[in-house]
């Protein structure tokens, strides 16, 4: 509390009444005087008002009466709006300075507002974080500067070259870039893998709008806003999951193994800016939550990567990412970012609901949004014909979900119907493709190959492979019924085909890839197929043993053990848990394809069974292979005969040629009759007809003693039904894939 002329000795001072410490203000506004230490000079309600604090012990200098009360008003004014100013930029506020200085025009108002730390951004525990998540889409578009800045005043800093962050941001940026690997690490990395095409590739695609390569390599600087350098470091640790324990450079600085700097840098980045809503809200933002989901899925994380995925989700509909037009590019908390080059907001929409829904898929969760508009004709009529196949696939996905999760509740024959007519789509979307396209790919050279041959190569296998893997997931709940009753035969044969074309395309893709953390969905897909091609051995017409049975039977087993001992192979190098499960899976499933080991009688105990699968939180299931004896031809009803080879895959393997048959006039007007169809297993047009009554699985074998081979023991013990919400790789191997895989088999 001071004197109104600054010092106590050259202000006549007043008797006041003892244990007075009030000054004028307070007292004036009938208001409790108060001081946050014994040593403050103001008052905290001056200094949260910014008005003179003078003791009482003065005498109050009063104005002159007609401008008593608009002077006490402008004083109030003027402290407020000082007060405002000085949170949004304390260090390079100057008052009563007017911009005199335009704005650059190489670079959008909306990313110089932002490059320096003008943007209104309250804290989290003042107010709720509005301006700075809308205003990301706030891009130059033929805004005016002065549009910006007529609402408050404009800091100094927010003409020409950056100011400093804010200070609650300032010390996130410290420690966001004392993460980073040394620039030699970087470089080293970098140099022995093409996993900087790939990342910067992983929003917009091969053919859409994306930063040059290089720039993964430069670190930003500690003035960078925070969300550059989470994207920045997220960018290093994908590029880091594609390498392989065998190709890590061994010149590197770092003590650090990659998996730990992976893990640590990833949990920085999680607890300092993924979780905080003030730092999302840019492109750079909705690309780190978007590259955080990708780290976990590569990780094993699934349900960990499903949260990210879903915030991200979240986070551009409140941007308004799903109706941002492509022609106004995003806001960019990066000063010297290019608005060509940067991601669109339908790429990052789209990528973001393609994610969201594999994952959910994978789970058997709900899809987040029923939003098809990435894959309407109109927008992909100018995209490649790979990236319209991509997009269609991303739709049907969600088809898929929703078939699954209204099972429950729909009759059998809807159920049915939805299936033949996402089948058709299916169907409708490979022809489009051509036949040459879905031959194998010829093997390359991956030390010689530019990295835009290998990122290529990468896109066309994995759509082969998700192709064949929607096809599995979308017919598999009807694989395993009675193999008495012929309707089902359509969807059998077809989950065995589209099983041994992704196994077959699975081991070329890895020998692109061999990191056990990179692109792990297809390890999934490799493992779905595997699993429904070995219980498709239950059949007992599969179990046959004329020479066209077992021929297909013995080319199924060396197949599937490719693929094991590549998975073993991965498991052993890089010391990888899933990898090492999905070996094991494999193999206690391959004696079913021995058509001499079974149970030795119906009456046999259930702990003699020859396989036993534990699905964690889930229970046992004990799976017994009867070697039934059948007939070479079975009769039909339509008079016509069914032989073994009606389930094999031998005329398939030259690549797609059979011809389809037709569906029902209900679900498709059109019929192909070509060769260059992939779905390649031919249905006859009796067995159309949808399901009468719908039963389980289990139910309808334990009506014959012959096909009771399948048996479900539920895991009691635990007192909970998961752990916890999250729980990652290393505490829960495969996050409930497996029992969402079984719960469509047996549904």
């Amino acid at each position: 509390m001071r004197s109104p002329s600054g010092g106590d000795s050259e202000a006549k001072r007043r008797k006041i009444r003892k244990g007075t410490h009030s000054c004028w203000e307070c007292r004036r506004r009938k208001t409790r005087c108060q001081f946050s230490s014994s040593t403050a000079t103001i008052c905290i309600g001056c200094e949260a008002r910014g008005t003179t604090c003078v003791s009482q012990e003065f005498a109050e200098e009063q104005p002159q009466m007609p401008e008593r009360g608009l002077s006490q008003r402008l004083n109030r004014v003027e402290g407020l709006l000082e007060k405002i100013v000085a949170r949004i930029a304390p260090d390079t506020y100057t008052s009563g300075r007017v911009p005199d200085q335009a704005l650059s025009s190489s670079a959008s108002v909306g990313d110089q507002l932002d490059s320096s730390s003008d943007i209104l951004r309250p804290s989290a525990a003042d107010h709720h974080s509005v301006v700075c998540m809308f205003d990301a889409l706030r891009e130059d578009c033929g805004i005016s500067a002065s549009a910006h800045t007529s609402f408050v005043p404009t800091p100094a800093s927010a003409q020409g070259e950056a100011g400093a962050l804010p200070p609650k941001y300032a010390h996130i940026s410290k420690a966001l870039h004392a993460a980073f690997p040394s620039q030699h690490d970087i470089d080293t990395m970098l140099a022995v893998s093409s996993g900087a095409y790939f990342i910067v590739m992983f929003f917009s695609g091969i053919d859409g709008p994306f930063e040059p390569p290089s720039s993964v390599s430069e670190i930003p600087s500690m003035a960078s806003h925070p969300a550059l350098l989470a994207k920045r470091l997220m960018q290093l640790t994908s590029c880091m999951q594609k390498m392989s324990s065998n190709a890590v450079p061994p010149e590197l600085i770092s003590i650090e193994t990659i998996r730990t700097q992976v893990s640590r840098i990833a949990s920085l980045v999680s607890d300092l800016v993924v979780s905080n809503d003030d730092l999302v809200g840019s492109v750079e933002g909705l690309e780190t939550l978007g590259l955080m989901g990708l780290y976990h899925a590569n990780a094993g994380n699934l349900r960990k990567s499903w949260l990210s995925i879903r915030r991200a989700l979240s986070v551009a509909q409140l941007m308004g990412a799903d109706r941002w037009p492509d022609d106004k590019p995003l806001k960019s908390v990066d000063p010297g970012s290019d608005p060509s080059t940067r991601t669109r907001a339908s790429a990052l929409w789209y990528r973001i609901n393609f994610s969201d829904r594999y994952i959910s898929l994978l789970l058997g969760l709900p899809a987040a949004s029923d939003d098809n508009s990435f894959a309407d004709p109109e927008r992909t009529a100018h995209m490649s014909p790979a990236e319209r196949l991509e997009r269609i696939h991303t739709a049907i996905t969600g088809a898929i979900i929703k078939r699954n999760l209204s099972t429950y509740k729909a009759a059998a024959d809807a159920a049915f119907g939805t299936t033949q007519a996402i089948d058709c789509d299916l169907e409708t979307a490979a022809k489009s493709m051509g036949a040459e396209w879905w031959q194998p790919l010829e093997p390359i050279d991956t030390s010689t190959a530019t990295p835009e041959e290998l990122v290529r190569a990468h896109e066309h296998v994995m759509m082969q492979m998700n192709h064949h893997h929607l096809l599995i997931l979308l017919h598999l709940p009807y694989m395993m019924r009675d193999p008495k009753e012929r309707r089902w035969d359509y969807s059998k044969t077809t989950c065995l085909h589209a099983s041994r074309e992704l196994l077959r395309a699975y081991l070329f893709f890895r020998h692109l890839t061999d990191a056990a953390s990179a692109c792990r969905h297809t390890d999934y897909g490799a493992l779905t197929a595997a699993m429904t091609l070995l219980l498709g051995y239950l059949d007992p017409r599969l179990r046959a043993r004329d020479i066209a049975t077992s021929s297909q039977r013995d080319a199924d087993r060396n197949l599937v053990l490719a693929v094991r001992d590549t998975v073993k192979g991965m498991a052993e190098r890089d010391d990888d848990k899933l990898a090492r499960e999905t070996s094991d899976i494999i193999t206690r499933l391959l004696p079913l394809t021995d058509v001499d080991l079974t149970m030795g009688g119906s009456g046999g105990s259930i702990s003699r069974a020859p396989v036993r699968l534990e699905i964690p939180y889930l229970g046992t299931i004990n799976i017994n292979p009867i070697n039934r004896r059948t007939p070479q031809q079975q009769p039909r009803q339509d008079g016509a005969s069914v032989t073994p080879e009606s389930v094999n895959d031998d005329d398939h393997r030259g690549g797609y040629t059979q011809q389809r048959q037709p569906r029902s006039s209900t679900t498709s007007n059109n019929t192909f009759h070509s060769t260059d169809n992939p779905n390649t297993p031919t249905m006859d047009p009796s067995l159309q007809q949808p399901p009468q009554a719908s039963s389980s699985f289990l139910a309808s074998l334990g009506e014959d003693a012959n096909f009771s081979f399948m048996q479900f023991e539920p895991n009691l013990s635990s007192a909970y039904q998961f752990p916890e919400l999250a729980a990652d790789v290393d505490h829960w191997t495969f996050q409930g894939f497996d029992a969402a895989f079984f719960e469509n088999l047996f549904k």
